[in-house]
């Protein structure tokens, strides 16, 4: 069956919904790489694949290994590895409480055997340290001083 062409318009008010959601992917594209530099900076990945393969650990035990004594310490990691699991780099399942809450435990991706060091040592974790418009390449040129 054939559509219309007005049916499958969006009306103004999807269309700046859309547009909106396209602006924020967009100036919110650079938040990846800073979160995943903070795990690997914080050693997060390393400490969950210490738990053991396919191992899950809630953000409390996550932090249990780092050297804070900050409360709010699991409330930061939960907000840090929701993004990660976001983008596949983490898995994420939750477990019921007896206090009737819900916790989210977090597990490591296929792609973190990339990302976290190997029986020689090797990860390509540290490349993510580089600072920005940095990496294996060199600095980039800003467009600036491109066109100046």
């Amino acid at each position: 069956m054939g559509s219309t062409g007005e049916a499958d318009q969006m009306s103004p008010a999807q269309a700046l919904n859309e547009d909106a959601n396209s602006a924020l992917l967009l100036v919110s594209s650079s938040v990846l790489p800073m979160v995943l530099k903070t795990a690997i900076e914080l050693d997060l990945l390393e400490i969950m694949a210490k738990a053991g393969p396919g191992a899950f650990m809630s953000p409390s035990d996550i932090a249990s290994h780092l050297p804070t004594k900050n409360p709010d310490a699991p409330s930061m990691l939960d907000r840090i590895l929701r993004l990660l699991a976001s983008y596949s780099i983490l898995t994420c399942s939750l477990r019921d409480l007896p206090d009737g809450k819900v916790e989210r435990l977090y597990g490591l991706a296929s792609v973190c055997k990339f990302l976290t060091k190997n029986e020689d040592g090797g990860s390509l974790g540290p490349l993510c340290l580089d600072e920005p418009g940095q990496g294996p390449h060199g600095k980039l040129v800003s467009f600036e001083r491109c066109n100046s």
